[in-house]
């Protein structure tokens, strides 16, 4: 998971135009009944938004990174337009007034938005935001990647899992990431599998930059061995690049690196 911003520019006016439209039909909908009816009724207005979602995480997920093996599209609700479901499934009235709003909007694979469903719970003790309000007071379970603090909250391990990053140690931020690992089902195997390709990419860059380093400090007069610490650099640079499929997860392998060994840390510093 990488942070994706909302901030830098919004959906064409004519867009933003027929949802602000859609949203005072919302609001004079004499029920809960009518408002479904309308929300379904357009429906297709925010796939509308999908290539423009998408172009914005360089065509991945934005919750697993993954490019095409997470299934199809889906433009994901972060607040359940509908009905939001408790940890216990309880459910309460969704986020109706937020159905066409383009900042509640994320993209997910399949595979996880399926399974996350309506599940939208908070901190216990938490009040959910009543229509209209303010949901910054919220304290969701679920880690947005629209919020610059949550993606680094996950990390991965050499095996592909999904995991707490190491500096974790509060124990809300642990449940925070257990519940959304699970619920956007983002431990789903073959998801394992290529973020494993891509430690092991990134775990030989680095342990050639080891190797390399070590001869070039043997013999100063070695430019081969220097040129090869460059190469693996570069190469390491292209695993961690925003646009690359599971670049969070090469920066967990970098950051895994031996960190006693003063002069890898050095250079891997540079990516």
């Amino acid at each position: 998971m990488r942070h994706i911003s909302l901030r830098i520019q919004g959906p064409h006016p004519e867009w933003v135009e027929r949802a602000d439209a859609v949203l005072l039909q919302l609001r004079d909908a004499p029920n809960a009944e009518a408002r479904h009816q309308i929300i379904d009724n357009n429906s297709g207005l925010w796939g509308e938004l999908k290539n423009w979602l998408l172009e914005l995480s360089h065509k991945k997920c934005w919750f697993s990174e993954a490019k095409d093996c997470f299934n199809h599209w889906h433009v994901e609700h972060f607040r359940p337009k509908k009905s939001a479901k408790d940890l216990d499934g309880t459910s309460y009235d969704g986020y109706w007034w937020l159905a066409f709003d383009w900042r509640n909007f994320r993209i997910c694979g399949s595979v996880g938005n399926v399974k996350k469903g309506a599940f939208f719970p908070l901190r216990h003790g938490n009040s959910r935001a009543a229509p209209f309000g303010d949901v910054r007071f919220e304290d969701p379970i679920l880690l947005d990647p629209s919020d610059e603090y949550d993606p680094g909250l996950i990390s991965f391990d050499l095996e592909g899992r999904a995991i707490a990053a190491p500096h974790v140690t509060d124990e809300w931020e642990k449940e925070r990431v257990r519940y959304s690992v699970e619920r956007f089902n983002l431990n789903f195997s073959t998801l394992m599998d290529k973020r494993k390709v891509m430690w092991a990419d990134c775990w030989s860059c680095i342990q050639e930059c080891r190797r390399e380093l070590n001869t070039y400090h043997r013999d100063k007069s070695n430019a081969i061995a220097r040129d090869r610490v460059r190469q693996a650099l570069n190469r390491l640079r292209n695993l961690v690049r925003e646009e690359q499929e599971f670049s969070a997860v090469a920066r967990a392998c970098l950051l895994s690196a031996d960190a006693d060994d003063g002069r890898l840390r050095n250079v891997l510093q540079s990516i």
